[in-house]
């Protein structure tokens, strides 16, 4: 693939996995709605008139906490081999961007276990390291995607490299 006259080697997208979709959100709160307002009503029958209100509060609550999540899933991390750039572009669900750039022939992409007292300690991440500075990168991934972008990563930066030798 060329862009810009450009030779892009790697290119990889990653988004937070959000496991239930629009549909799915919907039928729940719906769920959740119907379940609340039934067991509400009950209460109030009862002459416990003010607990039907909080089963109000527990739907908005949980509307609300399954927006916010899905508004941090709208973060993205994009993984790049352009040329002789390594790049790694972080995009918070604001939009702020946050750009990381190697020299592609002098990086090592590795996998590092984060140290004790870290957040996630004891797990490992991908790194990028060069002349004494390192980030870390594909911490939304699965362990397995990790080392598959591991190896599609190293793949590629080597072929980037053989051609700049040619």
């Amino acid at each position: 693939m060329e862009a810009n006259g450009e030779k892009i080697w790697f290119e990889q997208y990653i988004v937070p996995h959000r496991s239930l979709g629009p549909l799915g959100f919907r039928i729940l709160m719906g769920i959740i709605i119907v379940l609340s307002f039934a067991i509400g009503m009950f209460f109030f029958s009862l002459g416990a008139w003010p607990v039907t209100g909080f089963f109000g509060l527990d739907v908005l609550l949980i509307y609300w906490a399954f927006k916010l999540h899905y508004r941090y899933g709208k973060a993205v991390e994009i993984i790049r081999v352009i040329d002789d750039e390594f790049m790694i572009t972080r995009i918070d669900h604001k939009g702020n961007r946050k750009d990381f750039s190697y020299n592609a022939y002098w990086v090592s992409i590795r996998m590092t276990r984060l140290s004790e007292g870290s957040f996630g300690s004891g797990q490992e991440m991908l790194e990028a390291r060069s002349h004494g500075k390192g980030t870390f990168f594909g911490a939304e991934l699965s362990p397995e995607f990790r080392m598959e972008l591991l190896r599609s990563l190293s793949r590629a930066l080597r072929e980037s490299k053989s051609a700049k030798s040619i």
